[in-house]
């Protein structure tokens, strides 16, 4: 059974996933997107070509960034260092592993808690998936203004 966190998280992931798929132009039914509990991937869509597909969602979020926002009006005021937590983000992810009969995808997306410039993102990832692709088949990108196929298994 799903927390209330755990559920406001599941419709954050859905609305995510729908903005890439407007952004992205991606053949995907945006109602047919489910959300998923593990050790399934985040998410189960139907893309216009392949049937049904899998996505897994990584969310580049940068913790001092969060605690600020979260905190509100009582966030702290003084100087606070960030870092951008890209490369531990899909090094995680890759380590994954599920369990589904369906092709698995990676959206790696920034919401807003993240300095770091997509165009510093992408290369920062994109020889990580190189190197080992994990169970996914493709990773996409979309971050502030940048969304796109960064990666795809050969």
């Amino acid at each position: 059974m799903a927390t209330s966190s755990e559920a406001t998280k599941g419709l954050e992931e859905v609305d995510v996933f729908r903005l890439f798929v407007a952004r992205s132009g991606a053949p995907i039914d945006p109602l047919s997107v489910e959300k998923r509990n593990p050790p399934e991937p985040d998410l189960l869509c139907r893309h216009e070509k392949d049937g049904l597909v899998a996505f897994e969602l990584a969310n580049l979020c940068d913790p001092e960034i969060a605690k600020v926002i979260a905190a509100g009006p009582k966030a702290r005021s003084d100087a606070f260092s960030t870092s951008d937590p890209s490369a531990e983000v899909v090094r995680k992810k890759l380590k994954k592993t599920y369990m589904t009969g369906h092709p698995i995808e990676l959206l790696v997306y920034s919401d807003g808690r993240l300095i770091t410039p997509d165009d510093v993102i992408i290369p920062t990832i994109t020889p990580i998936l190189e190197s080992r692709g994990g169970p996914y088949r493709r990773a996409w990108f979309m971050g502030e203004k940048t969304t796109c196929l960064i990666w795809e298994a050969s």
